[in-house]
């Protein structure tokens, strides 16, 4: 799932050292860009692409075979909800972030029954968003 090679570390003791493609989701370029400046700040993160709809999203999925998927809930031609239903379809071990506005149970409840891994509410800042990344990546 995960591309990366083996690396030494100042001790010469060899460790493995993985990089996650997300592709991004969302209609507002704003959040795009916010979101590819938070990913990419980080280690182990690289942006392999952007969507700005649900359909989008799958076309791009298909090309890129991206390790983390990170979407809007609400979005013009497919929602996230119908998109998170068929990338969960068609990529089955991929982890799906959904974003959502405003965190509700009824919305996080439809988003976990359409194949969503973790549900993150943009309010909640981007540094909540790279540490619930990094745990979907790499569960216990």
């Amino acid at each position: 799932m995960w591309s990366g090679g083996a690396l030494r570390n100042y001790r010469g003791v060899r460790r493995r050292s993985f990089l996650a493609s997300v592709l991004i989701v969302d209609d507002h370029p704003a959040v795009r860009r916010a979101l590819r400046a938070a990913f990419e700040r980080q280690p182990g993160f690289t942006v392999c692409g952007e969507a700005e709809d649900g359909f989008e999203a799958i076309s791009k999925a298909k090309r890129l075979a991206p390790d983390l998927i990170v979407l809007d809930l609400r979005m013009p031609v497919m929602d996230g909800l119908e998109a998170a239903r068929e990338l969960k379809r068609l990529f089955p071990r991929v982890p799906l972030m959904m974003l959502t506005c405003y965190h509700s149970s009824a919305a996080e409840k439809q988003a976990l029954a359409s194949g969503v891994t973790a549900v993150f509410s943009k309010p909640d800042g981007m540094q909540n968003l790279i540490w619930q990344a990094r745990a979907v990546l790499m569960p216990s």
